[in-house]
């Protein structure tokens, strides 16, 4: 290539490089460094920023996605969003608006989305009609959760007037407050009669204890209702007839009787589209049977997932008229109910929750289900008390991938595997399973590993590594593959030592060598480990051989004088004084004379305070706790004694172990040393100034003693 051509190339891809970090630059959030910009989809951020109305950023016209969530605005300026044309999503939500001013969306003829969610919008006072006529795009409007806290319920609804301009809303929620003082039954109003294209309702807020068949009667074209926050108590017939489009109903939350059930059942018999239904913790008041006329009602509707978790049933078992689920059904949930029995055909469903039950002793002879073939593909039975279950609880279970049987109390595998040739996943963790006894399940879990490519978790289960147990370890050590969470599976031996199986291949060695009766090989192995425990043993016992002589005479003082080690409230002596013999006289001659007499503190001398007949020891260790502080007088002879090197220790265990970390040492050179000369544990306490030297000199000494006296005077 010529230099020329070469010149041109390098010329051509700078430019390039230019164009791209210039468009990059312009999409980035550098108008503030509060916001966080997205540029795959224009999309920008500025929650938790304690934005207010006086300075909120201005927004590249560019912006498609603007998120002003959990910010302090009161009132938007009604030129903010004046220039935004291409902007589809605003999130105002968790601010702290109070009213909305005309002109406030001007411009936005492009906004499909709008969320002013948990403000404190006051509609008392009159918000303009035409506050949402340049929302032409408008298809979502989030107004729930604006109410004033001191008010409560009784803050007045959204004004349904200010709906009128928008033409294409498709959803929207919205507070339902209607005040228990107003005999006139709820209804919303003929306003939303003219959305034609509102298909999704969400309620917020709400106060409506009584549903009758006016409330929805302007909402004809709804496919999605949540009212799970109502606590509807009580429900009228032909309430959800008037429209057959509802595809997704939420009544979770409510207080609902059988008589209420019934009716609701009915209605939604006419809703052939229904596809969701959820009524979690929804019928307080019904505590025995789940009426059986459910699965009836709803063999009229598509009805794909029902949720009846969180209630008080204790049998759910159809009858010859009302046994078998709709054919429709994918999803059942029944969890966290108190259900003893629980019996339904299913021969389409996919899933079933019956999670949090109490199931154990009907499933250890019963199945759930009489189909001979089901299409169930996830099966929770977690927390049901199992302790066995029956041999043919899984039979025709072709399509099953995931069972779940954690948290029970099963001890081994006894029912039958050979149905499940799909299954991937057989969850038995946090149960009391001590192994597989049976060959046949060993080996059907070992083909369905190769052929569905099953795993199994074994975790938080006692195993038993034994000779009776020997075959089910040597399986897992050939099907290593097939577990999960090995590093949590825990196995015990007979001498009741407990492993981790982070290595089986060494648990089955040892085993088999075992059971083979190799009595000198055991032998050995048992005074190797002994051997080891002494070693590591005396290890410890020498490492922490000053902790546990603290513990030692703390203990004997504990049981001699019939008190707790730290149930002093306070202290016989200001001060142990711990010196050599080769100090005495400097002690006799200059500490207790300033100290005690000077000072009028009481000093722990050995040589006058020691009990006679006590070993010296002890009479160390209580001096050290009976006293305030510990003086060590430091010099050659003190760094030789072994009595004085053992009060330095154990006054060191004092204020670690019952001080609460508090130093009690106070080092007084009385000679002149070397830092290389001293034990690391006293040059740990030099090294953080917990000492002062002796001057010699009588100026000094004044001073000198003056400073002890202060130390040993101040309160711990």
């Amino acid at each position: 290539m010529k230099i020329s051509e070469l010149h041109t190339t390098v010329y051509f891809i700078y430019c390039i490089l230019i164009v791209y970090t210039t468009k990059v630059t312009e999409n980035r959030c550098i108008f503030d460094p509060r916001c966080e910009c997205y540029i795959s989809n224009l999309r920008v951020s500025c929650n938790h920023k304690n934005i207010t109305d006086n300075n909120i950023p201005h927004f590249p016209r560019s912006v498609q996605q603007l998120s002003l969530w959990s910010n302090l605005i009161e009132i938007i300026p009604r030129t903010t969003f004046n220039h935004m044309k291409n902007l589809s999503e605003l999130d105002l939500s968790y601010n702290r608006l109070k009213y909305l001013e005309e002109g406030t969306f001007g411009g936005l003829s492009r906004l499909e989305t709008l969320s002013i969610k948990g403000n404190y919008l006051d509609y008392s006072f009159a918000i303009p009609n035409n506050i949402f006529k340049p929302l032409v795009s408008l298809k979502s409007l989030n107004v729930a959760n604006n109410k004033l806290v001191e008010q409560s319920y009784l803050y007045p609804s959204f004004p349904s007037d200010l709906l009128s301009s928008l033409v294409r809303l498709e959803s929207i929620e919205v507070d339902v407050i209607h005040p228990q003082f107003k005999l006139k039954l709820f209804m919303f109003p003929n306003i939303y009669r003219s959305l034609t294209h509102l298909t999704k309702l969400e309620i917020g807020l709400c106060n409506l204890p009584h549903v009758r068949n006016i409330t929805f009667f302007n909402l004809p074209n709804l496919e999605y209702l949540d009212m799970h926050r109502c606590h509807t108590q009580s429900y009228d017939r032909w309430t959800l007839r008037n429209g057959k489009k509802l595809k997704y109903l939420d009544i979770s939350e409510s207080e609902f009787t059988d008589d209420c059930l019934s009716k609701l059942m009915s209605d939604l018999n006419f809703n052939v589209k229904l596809e969701i239904l959820k009524m979690t913790n929804s019928f307080p008041s019904m505590s025995i049977f789940l009426p059986q006329y459910l699965a009836l009602f709803l063999n009229a509707t598509q009805i794909r997932e029902i949720y009846v978790n969180n209630n008080s049933f204790v049998e759910a078992i159809g009858n010859d008229e009302y046994f078998m689920m709709p054919p429709t059904l994918k999803v059942f949930d029944f969890s966290n109910n108190i259900l003893s029995k629980f019996y339904f055909g299913m021969p389409y469903l996919s899933i079933l929750n019956l999670q949090n039950n109490k199931l154990g002793a009907y499933l250890s002879t019963e199945r759930y289900t009489n189909s001979s073939e089901t299409e169930l593909r996830e099966i929770d039975l977690s927390f049901n008390c199992i302790q066995d279950l029956s041999f043919g609880l899984f039979h025709g279970h072709d399509h099953a991938v995931n069972i779940d049987l954690s948290h029970n109390k099963l001890t081994d595998i006894t029912f039958d595997l050979s149905h499940l040739v799909s299954l991937k996943k057989l969850d038995l963790s946090y149960n009391n399973i001590s192994g597989i006894s049976s060959q046949t399940s060993m080996n059907t879990l070992h083909k369905l590993s190769k052929t569905s490519k099953l795993k199994i978790d074994l975790s938080n289960n006692l195993l038993k590594c034994s000779c009776e147990n020997l075959k089910f370890v040597q399986w897992m050590n050939a099907n290593l593959d097939l577990l999960l969470n090995k590093d949590k599976c825990m196995c015990r031996f007979d001498n009741n030592d407990v492993v981790q199986l982070t290595n089986v291949n060494v648990i089955v060695k040892q085993l088999e060598k075992e059971c083979s009766s190799y009595t000198t090989l055991i032998i050995c192995i048992a005074v190797g480990i002994s051997i080891a425990l002494l070693i590591l043993s005396s290890g410890l016992v020498y490492r922490f051989r000053w902790r546990l002589r603290y513990l030692y005479y703390m203990t004997r003082h504990k049981y001699k004088v019939f008190q707790n080690i730290q149930s002093y409230t306070s202290y016989k002596y200001d001060a142990f004084i711990s010196y050599a013999n080769e100090e005495t006289d400097f002690v006799v001659s200059e500490v207790i004379p300033h100290l005690e007499r000077g000072e009028n503190l009481k000093l722990c001398v050995h040589q006058r305070d020691f009990v006679p007949g006590e070993e010296i020891t002890q009479n160390i260790t209580n001096g050290i706790h009976q006293s305030r502080r510990t003086i060590c007088i430091i010099t050659r002879s003190f760094l030789d004694s072994y009595y004085c090197m053992f009060e330095f220790n154990m006054a060191k265990m004092e204020s670690i172990y019952t001080r609460d970390s508090q130093n009690i040492l106070f080092l007084v050179f009385y000679e002149q040393l070397r830092p290389k000369d001293l034990p690391l544990v006293i040059l740990e306490l030099v090294q953080k100034q917990s000492y002062i030297e002796y001057p010699n000199d009588e100026q000094g000494n004044v001073v000198f003693w003056k400073k002890i006296a202060e130390s040993l005077g101040s309160s711990e």
